[in-house]
């Protein structure tokens, strides 16, 4: 017996080898055979894990109905009649995405950078139908954060919306409600985008319906593509720009916007063409935090642009109301308050289209009436809270500006510098060419101060009174606007008025205008301000004529009136005219007020209160000459700004006509003249340059007016 092992032949060896060899193989094939199977099948043994995978890593359901393709290997790629994606219960929607018809396409390397933190990128995404609800609550948390957990976001945080090579959308309805940005709209949207399609393979139209920034609204677009507009904040800055018009309503505005844009959400960046018409600057202002005036209807035309926060508009056309505006302007809300800054230009500024920013009524198409009646004075209130939400700086060069009536004509080349900073308004280096002179000066308004407080500074410098007040002409003739008159012309039209003039056309009153206001007040509208006036007002006019005929009403000369009536209203020259008035607490008293003409002197003593709108003063004319008829008594003007009632003294006028009626009885007819008789008299002393009366005075609180003798 042979105790040595039999040691197998090399053949048996080989053929154990080749059976292990043809296992491993028969493995291998199989598992290639179940690879190219499962490619060809769609993989449907990987339904379920699929959904379960995906339900772990968004943290919400997901389901995949129907037919359901996966492809791995060879361009990776999952399609699906139906897909659906929930959203957390705390959201309050159906769903997150419900996708119909669904072809869905990655690489496996943008997969692994999304696990390391990346941006998820999406190689294709195409959907028949698409209908997806995007909500973001006031914490900052949102549904379309997938598998984040939940804890409060930071409210600027960005969307976090995937990048897509490609996306295509035959039909698709998207609800947004996000509460950080103030959002609430409805998109239906169809087309084609993505970073792989370009120029005319690429294209979306889509409406907006709903609320963005508080601004209803209802749009219709037109963009090369929507996925650059909806990126990060930190991509937005690198982020290509798309082409896209805009058109439809905001508020109450119809709104067209023609350009480009490179990113809506966080800090958009945009550039284009636009046109926007509506019923008021203040709809448009009030929700985006911009303070704007309450206006007549509006037509902007212009350029406007966006970037890194700040708004620039360069308008070609603006027109409001009557007003024609222009301007370059900027606003920046980087900083804390936001900015207005640049320039206003313009043709024509009309004060009716912006009455209601000031106080007073302004154009019936933009408020009604707020005047009380009875009152001539304005008494809206100002908008004084939106005087703190912005902050502003901006050059005005406006070439006329229009007071809205035909008594008084407009100024020419008005600049000055409007600053806004912290609630204080200001009017700063004003000036503005007036009826062949100037107006300079400043104002300013504080909204810090209860009431807010407002203040002054005015100087007239050789205006025109008949062209300045055009309301004082007699005849039909309308004036010729001053302010295209040079001065040789205005001298040649003052000397002619004094010499006779133009019987036809000629003014009650003539000359160049010069004073000084300096004044304060405080209130909530202009009334207010006017009821608490404080401050000097000093006004002069030289080289100028007064009516003949208003002369001799003012003084009751009855053969001197019939005496000019019948030859004609011959303009007196002015020897001068000066008003110091003095306001106290709404009440204005002149301390001098003075006419002397070569006719007669007239003094005016009394008030005027801007309280209440009350008149109580009185005009003692003393003539320069005789005359046969003359029944002279001082004439009193009583009553209110809106109903002034004018009257005269008839104490002594009693008495003259008594003793005319006694001499006439006694001595005969002739005699009864003799009361009646004014001899007149000129004093060398030019009255107008008589002391004013003291200060003390002058602050003293103003009284009624006592009718004195004459």
């Amino acid at each position: 017996m042979n105790a040595n092992p039999v040691t197998p032949p090399a053949s048996t060896r080989l053929t154990r080898r080749a059976r292990v060899a043809l296992a491993f193989g028969g493995v291998v094939g199989l598992v290639l055979l179940g690879v190219v199977w499962g490619e060809v099948s769609g993989w449907p043994v990987l339904r379920q894990p699929m959904e379960r995978a995906m339900t772990r890593s968004a943290a919400v359901p997901v389901q995949l109905e129907g037919d359901v393709k996966l492809h791995l290997l060879w361009r990776p790629r999952l399609e699906v009649d139906h897909l659906r994606i929930a959203s957390d219960d705390r959201f309050k929607v159906p769903h997150l995405l419900d996708a119909r018809r669904v072809s869905l396409a990655w690489t496996w390397g943008d997969v692994w950078r999304w696990r390391q933190g990346e941006q998820l990128r999406v190689q294709a995404l195409r959907a028949g139908e698409l209908d997806a609800h995007l909500v973001r609550l006031e914490d900052g948390v949102a549904n379309w954060q997938l598998g984040a957990p939940a804890a409060p976001k930071d409210p600027d945080a960005p969307l976090g919306l995937p990048r897509f090579g490609s996306l295509v959308t035959d039909q698709g309805r998207i609800t947004w409600n996000d509460a950080v940005q103030d959002v609430d709209l409805k998109v239906a949207v169809q087309g084609r985008e993505g970073e792989a399609l370009q120029g005319a393979a690429s294209g979306y139209v889509a409406t907006f319906n709903g609320r963005y920034h508080a601004l209803p609204m209802k749009l219709q677009v037109e963009a090369g593509s929507t996925l650059p507009l909806l990126q990060d904040a930190d991509a937005t800055a690198t982020a290509p720009w798309v082409p896209m018009r805009v058109q439809g309503s905001v508020g109450s505005s119809r709104l067209l916007f023609d350009g480009q844009a490179a990113a809506l959400l966080g800090t958009p960046r945009l550039e284009g063409k636009l046109q926007f018409k509506g019923r008021s600057l203040a709809d448009v202002g009030d929700p985006l935090g911009v303070t704007l005036p309450r206006t007549p209807p509006f037509d902007l035309r212009g350029t406007l642009a966006h970037e890194g926060g700040a708004w620039r508009l360069q308008a070609t056309s603006a027109a409001i109301g009557s007003s024609r505006l222009a301007g370059d302007l900027l606003f920046d809300r980087r900083v804390t308050p936001a900015k207005l800054s640049g320039r206003l230009t313009g043709s024509k500024l009309a004060f009716a289209d912006l009455g209601p920013a000031i106080g007073t009524q302004g154009s019936a198409a933009a408020e009604p009436a707020t005047t009380p009646p009875g009152r001539v004075l304005p008494q809206r209130r100002f908008d004084l809270p939106s005087l703190k939400a912005m902050d502003a700086d901006v050059q005005v060069n406006i070439d006329e500006v229009d007071f809205g009536t035909p008594a008084m004509a407009p100024m020419k080349a008005l600049q000055t510098r409007l600053q806004l900073d912290d609630g204080v308004l200001r009017l700063g280096a004003l000036q503005a060419a007036v009826s062949g002179g100037s107006i300079k000066g400043s104002t300013q308004l504080d909204a810090n101060a209860s009431p807010a407080a407002w203040a002054a500074e005015l100087d007239f410098n050789g205006i025109d009174m008949a062209g300045w007040l055009p309301g004082m002409r007699t005849g039909d003739a309308p004036a010729t606007p001053p302010a295209t008159k040079g001065a040789a012309t205005l001298k040649r039209e003052r000397n002619q008025a004094r010499q006779g003039g133009d019987q036809a056309v000629q003014s009650y009153l003539t000359g160049q205008l010069f004073g000084r206001v300096n004044v304060r007040g405080a209130g909530r509208s202009t009334g207010e301000i006017l009821a608490s006036l404080n401050g000097p007002v000093q006004l002069t006019l030289r080289d100028g004529t007064l009516s003949h005929l208003a002369t001799e009403a003012m003084g009751l000369d009855v053969a001197e009136s019939l005496g000019v009536l019948i030859r004609g209203d011959q303009p007196l020259p002015l020897r001068c005219a000066r008003f110091d008035l003095t306001a106290r607490d709404g009440v204005l008293t002149p301390t001098l007020a003075v006419v002397d003409s070569a006719d007669s002197t007239i003094r005016i003593t009394g008030q005027v209160s801007l309280r209440d709108e009350s008149l109580a003063l009185r005009f003692v004319t003393r003539s320069h000459d005789w005359s046969p008829l003359s029944l002279r008594t001082p004439v009193t003007v009583a009553g209110t700004l809106g109903d002034p009632q004018v009257g005269i003294e008839a104490k002594g006028l009693v008495g003259r006509v008594l003793g005319a009626v006694a001499l006439g009885a006694a001595v005969g007819p002739a005699a009864a003249l003799l009361p009646l008789i004014e001899r007149g008299s000129t004093s060398a002393v030019d009255p107008c340059t008589v002391a004013a009366a003291p200060a003390k005075a002058a602050t003293q609180p103003a009284a009624p007016v006592a009718p004195q003798k004459p």
